[in-house]
């Protein structure tokens, strides 16, 4: 197992990992540099300083022959990409195009060091209060397809949501639909038949490739076929018990961990110092199963969704499941 110590996970924020760059057929270096960069905003804020080394540490290259595909990289994220769902000076922002990078700069003093700024548009979108996708890094470095790392970045998203099929257990099986031209934008592709992304006996189709490089890189098995009545693609995956929850012992969904906690301090807590330190402290209570009367308040919280807590609660697990 890795050392949680030095293992390089981001959060990134569901704004970026639902949006996509444009005009990168076939190039997984600039979602991958998007990642490290990433990483470097969550230790050190907006502005920060790498050295050439560290870049390709991060990107887990060695050769010296990449230096300029690292380079051409950085001057994509400097055009546009295309960020979804947060809020811009009051306003909702179904989508924007605009830069990553607002500024890269490589000094001649500085000879092996690049200075790198975030586009503030950016950053008012992963400030805002969202959810976001747990990434490992030196997995994601280990995708050698675009196809691959935004499959998997997909499916990282979605891997614990509930969905939405009434024919299908939430705790069995996690599904996401995707339509055509939104796998195209994710690819940064072209194609107008559906066959051209994905078939049965197709093992070079874009979605084919990505399926399986992903379970041979991590060993997670994803399905997919094409509904042709709905036009959709249709991805599946069989869910662990471990994926659904946070903790051995925690008996609510990782996924409902945040609604619940906020639905509780709106009907139950006056006021308090401290609300960010006091929603983080009863989502610990949560996951560790200390939070006192948890089962009589979350049929509470499941009765005002509109659902049945019996139906929600597995007696064999002892576990809550939607």
């Amino acid at each position: 197992m890795k050392d949680l110590l030095t293992a390089k996970v981001i959060k990134k924020h569901n704004s970026l990992t639902d949006g996509y760059i444009p005009d990168t057929p076939r190039k997984v270096l600039p979602d991958r540099l998007l990642n490290a960069l990433y990483y470097k905003f969550e230790k050190e804020g907006e502005e920060f300083t790498l050295s050439i080394q560290e870049l390709k540490e991060l990107l887990g290259i060695t050769s010296q022959k990449d230096d300029k595909r690292i380079f051409e990289a950085i001057r994509i994220l400097q055009s546009p990409i295309v960020i979804r769902d947060f809020r811009y000076q009051d306003k909702e922002v179904e989508w924007v195009r605009t830069p990553f990078l607002c500024r890269v700069v490589k000094y001649r003093s500085d000879t092996n060091e690049i200075h790198f700024k975030i586009e503030p548009m950016v950053i008012e979108a992963v400030k805002q209060k969202g959810g976001y996708t747990p990434l490992d890094l030196d997995i994601c470095n280990r995708f050698r397809s675009k196809y691959a790392l935004k499959l998997y970045e997909m499916y990282r998203r979605y891997r614990s949501l509930p969905h939405n099929r009434s024919d299908v257990a939430n705790d069995q099986i996690g599904i996401i639909k995707k339509s055509l031209q939104e796998l195209n934008q994710m690819f940064s592709t072209n194609h107008i038949a559906p066959s051209k992304l994905f078939g049965q006996n197709a093992p070079n189709a874009p979605i084919n490739r990505g399926l399986a490089e992903i379970e041979k890189v991590t060993g997670e098995k994803i399905h997919c076929f094409y509904d042709r009545s709905n036009k959709l693609f249709i991805f599946s995956w069989g869910r662990r018990v471990e994926d659904i929850y946070p903790s051995p012992e925690c008996i609510i969904p990782s996924s409902s961990i945040e609604p619940f906690v906020q639905w509780y301090i709106d009907h139950f807590v006056n006021k308090v110092d401290n609300p960010k330190r006091y929603h983080k402290k009863i989502s610990q209570q949560i996951i560790s199963n200390d939070f006192g009367n948890l089962e009589r308040y979350y049929q509470l919280f499941l009765l005002e969704l509109g659902k049945d807590p019996k139906k929600c609660f597995d007696t064999q697990l002892g576990k809550f499941v939607c």
